[in-house]
């Protein structure tokens, strides 16, 4: 399993990939840490990311009858949210 540290890929606000931890001046005079905090040396933006929750899937992917009913659920009167099938 990894750590629980996650390390960005590129800056989300303009996609360069120039990126180095951030620790914001008054972090970094008190001796703490800036975990999760990013900066774009591109854009010079600071940003933080942390993990809101765990995604879970609706209902139960092994059912049959939920791919057999997603076909016939396309009609304007569906009151539930459109599903892919994968």
């Amino acid at each position: 399993m990894s750590s629980g540290h996650s390390v960005p890929f590129y800056c989300p606000y303009c996609g360069e990939e120039d990126l180095v931890p951030y620790l914001p001046p008054e972090q970094e005079a008190a001796g703490g840490s800036g975990h999760g905090q990013w900066s774009c040396r591109s854009c010079r933006r600071a940003f933080r990311l942390n993990l809101t929750a765990l995604a879970v899937a609706r209902g139960s992917a092994g059912s049959a009858g939920s791919a057999g009913s997603a076909g016939s659920a396309g009609s304007a009167g569906s009151d539930g949210p459109a599903e892919f099938e994968h």
